[in-house]
């Protein structure tokens, strides 16, 4: 079996170290490839502060892009201008972006997806050679090895897989940080960019903002009859280069597992403590997050409720 990773996206430069043992925990004992899609610029996220007009050109990217994925098998990368990219856009991208409508939080939603469909274009020339196929940021530090999944199986049930369960579930949403499946599944991403608007006024209501890059994920898998479903545990989640514990105490009250009871589910446990250990972090603070996780879990599944609704559609 032979795995597509698709980098895509702004890169925010961090620790080089940490980036390559998490991509290393990534793609531990796994036939792989790597393409990626960058800007040339890159900016303080969002969740930082609302002013996103502060780009800044990074005149090494191209560098950058080489160094990072050194000893990685990185098949093919582009990198693209964000000035150009929004000088180039017709005035219906260009009034999506700049609308008013949409919440203010959702401003990068079509930079993000124009970005993953770069990086599937980079694979597709290639793409009878693989079996599937997942979309990665350059931002995610993984926790655990992708094969802890039964591959097989996502291989042949042809479903969208995402990290979407605990505290932040939505049952009708993409989360867009990490997801993928079979070429089948995946095959949308060749045209989402040309179809993008249809999806942003699409009335589907999943009480996400219409703008938002998980409820246009998911309308897009939803319109070639891709079915999504949630993979077991949280093999990552955005790094916001904290200097503290920040990231790991985050995906841990996010829950760290589905209430499932399987080969993942269990050995998420074991490689959440060996990064523990790789990032000296102390035992007592793997044993109190998880433990404090548990004990809001009805809180997770009260929140359930309002979509009881949505999927009796």
């Amino acid at each position: 079996m032979k795995i597509a990773l698709l980098f895509s996206g702004q890169y925010r430069p961090f620790n080089k170290e940490l980036f390559q043992k998490s991509l290393n925990n990534l793609v531990e004992d796994i036939n792989y490839s790597i393409f990626s899609f960058s800007w040339a610029e890159t900016s303080r996220s969002l969740t930082y502060s609302e002013n996103n007009d502060q780009i800044e050109k990074l005149p090494d990217i191209e560098n950058i892009i080489q160094d990072i994925f050194s000893g990685f098998n990185l098949v093919n990368y582009e990198i693209e201008s964000f000035e150009k990219f929004k000088d180039n856009l017709s005035d219906q991208y260009v009034n999506i972006l700049n609308s008013k409508e949409f919440h203010h939080g959702t401003i990068n939603s079509l930079p993000q997806i124009y970005a993953i469909y770069k990086s599937y274009k980079l694979l597709l020339p290639l793409i009878s050679n693989y079996d599937l196929v997942f979309r990665c940021r350059f931002d995610s530090l993984f926790i655990h090895p992708l094969r802890i999944y039964d591959l097989e199986k996502l291989r042949e049930t042809n479903n969208l897989y995402n990290i979407n369960f605990g505290r932040a579930f939505n049952p009708c949403r993409v989360y867009d940080i990490f997801f993928g499946g079979s070429i089948k599944a995946t095959y949308f991403l060749k045209d989402i960019w040309y179809k993008l608007p249809r999806f942003v006024f699409n009335r589907y209501d999943n009480y996400l903002d219409k703008r938002d890059s998980c409820r246009l994920i998911y309308l897009a898998a939803l319109n070639n009859n891709i079915n999504t479903k949630s993979l077991n545990t949280r093999i990552c989640d955005v790094y916001r280069m904290d200097k503290d514990l920040n990231y790991e105490k985050y995906i841990i009250k996010s829950h760290i597992t589905r209430f499932t009871l399987n080969k993942s589910s269990f050995l998420i446990f074991l490689y959440l403590y060996k990064w523990f250990q790789y990032r000296k972090i102390s035992y007592y603070y793997y044993l109190i997050w998880i433990f404090k996780s548990f004990l809001v879990l009805p809180i997770a599944f009260l929140k359930r409720l309002k979509y009881l609704k949505m999927q009796t559609k």
